[in-house]
């Protein structure tokens, strides 16, 4: 037995026992009392049958009251002496099968009787294990004895202690096996609980296979919903965990090589081998070592700052950030064709500034990878939605869409700066959008690619 059925089988037997022993207590103490206490509350019932009965009809109707109640009933003239009223009573008990060999009627109960009391007595039979329960009342000049016959109490009392040593032995071994029962139906899902446990501690995750309808079956549905929720976490922080590695190896190429040509052209020139260009070179370098790390500063703010939401026309905000993109897109012959299916007064809640900077991102991308000249935008209401959608056609093969909100991920494996860009524009569009709660997602049909944004509209304009 394990320990949950050993402690099981200790508290039901030690509540068991209690209850015998206070059977038993209560056997020896009470019982007698209580037999006492019935016997005589039968007694005063009948007496108070006989006093309601008329006294020439006394008589006839005892045959019937000793019928009914089962107790004996004689009477005599209370005119008689002492001695004479004591042997008729007892002859008459005897004729009725009432031996007694201890009875007596004093003359101070005679007295009480015929001054109307009613005098109440037990009369111990010794070596019979017997006692008679004797009431005593006057009707008219007779005097009228009601008697029950009583039996020894200690031998009751001992059979019924016997009896309930009996059941409590059989109760014991009726509870061994109960509690056995009951600790393996119980211990058994809980050892298989612990055993999942302790596999998703050492990160194994798995599901507990218990179904029950009690406390364990929900704590084993709990369980199992941990171990999913552990599970997908520690899958996203083992891709957040390489994701981590790649953005340091990345920062580490991305600084290597401005670092490595400027301490080249440094060399040279200490070398006098400037032919005039070298200090420029330097400079352009130690420009885009500067730019990268202002844009990893600004990646860690964004993610850092609190958004200062107002609710604002999103895309009067779009407009103003394409016209920034107008001699760009003039000198690179590119057309943005903006579709707008929104009402005048569309409004959103969010940080302005910040979804200035997705729009700019989105737009700078458009514009560095654009194939054929042509950028697509349109917006559309969708429930209770407002759907940006912005698509061109590119250059080149995404493996992975997912890809394209990571850092440092670009579409040119060369990561010509004058053309890529750090890499970094998309996942500042991501981190945003996540702060705001806003849905997005990217893909690609026909060597089109697509990102949609679903902004939350605001339902009427707030004041500031």
């Amino acid at each position: 037995m394990n320990r949950l059925g050993r402690k099981l089988f200790l508290s039901i037997s030690i509540a068991v026992l209690f209850i015998f022993v206070l059977f038993v207590l209560m056997a020896n103490l009470l019982l007698p009392k209580y037999y006492i206490y019935k016997t005589k509350a039968k007694l005063v019932h009948v007496v108070d049958t006989i006093v309601a009965i008329p006294a020439n009809q006394v008589a006839v109707s005892i045959p019937e009251l000793e019928q009914k109640y089962h107790v004996t009933i004689v009477d005599d003239s209370l005119q008689k002496r002492e001695n004479d009223l004591n042997e008729s009573l007892l002859a008459q008990l005897a004729q009725k099968k009432v031996t007694l060999n201890k009875f007596w009627i004093t003359d101070e109960s005679l007295q009480k009787i015929k001054s109307g009391s009613r005098v109440n007595k037990i009369y111990d039979q010794g070596k019979l294990k017997s006692s008679f329960y004797a009431s005593f009342i006057r009707k008219d000049q007779s005097v009228v004895l009601i008697g029950l016959s009583m039996a020894y109490l200690s031998d009751t009392i001992q059979m019924i202690n016997e009896f309930i040593l009996v059941l409590a032995l059989g109760s014991v071994l009726i509870i061994v096996l109960v509690v056995w029962l009951l600790s393996y139906r119980m211990t058994r899902p809980l050892k298989e609980l612990g055993e999942v446990a302790k596999d998703i501690s050492e990160l194994r995750f798995r599901k507990a296979r218990t179904k029950t309808r009690d406390e364990i079956g929900e704590l084993a549905e709990s369980i199992n919903a941990m171990s999913d929720k552990l599970k997908a976490a520690h899958a996203e922080l083992s891709r957040k965990n390489q994701s981590l590695k790649r953005f340091m190896s990345d920062i580490t190429h991305e600084l290597k090589t401005p670092v490595s040509l400027i301490q080249a052209y440094a060399e040279g020139i200490q070398d006098g081998l400037d032919d005039g260009s070298y200090a420029a070179t330097i400079l352009r370098q130690n420009k885009s070592m500067a730019k990268l790390i202002d844009e990893l500063l600004h990646f860690a703010k964004i993610e850092r700052d609190a958004l200062e939401r107002r609710p604002f026309a999103v895309k009067d905000l779009f407009f103003a950030c394409a016209g920034q993109f107008r001699l760009e897109l003039e000198t690179r012959h590119l057309e943005l064709v903006i579709r707008d299916e929104l009402p005048a007064n569309s409004l959103i809640d969010a940080d302005p500034d910040k979804i200035r900077m997705v729009f700019h991102n989105l737009l700078s991308n458009a514009v560095k990878y654009t194939a054929y000249h042509r950028i697509n935008v349109s917006f559309k209401e969708r429930d209770s939605e407002i759907e940006l959608h912005m698509s061109n056609v590119f250059q080149g093969e995404i493996t992975d869409v997912s890809q394209l909100w990571e850092p440092f991920y670009v579409l040119e494996s060369s990561r010509t700066k004058e053309n890529s860009g750090t890499g970094l524009g998309l996942a500042i569009v991501k981190t945003i959008l996540e702060q705001h709660g806003y849905r997005y997602h990217a893909e690609v049909l026909d060597q089109t690619l697509h990102f949609h944004i679903y902004f939350k509209k605001e339902k009427s304009p707030r004041s500031a």
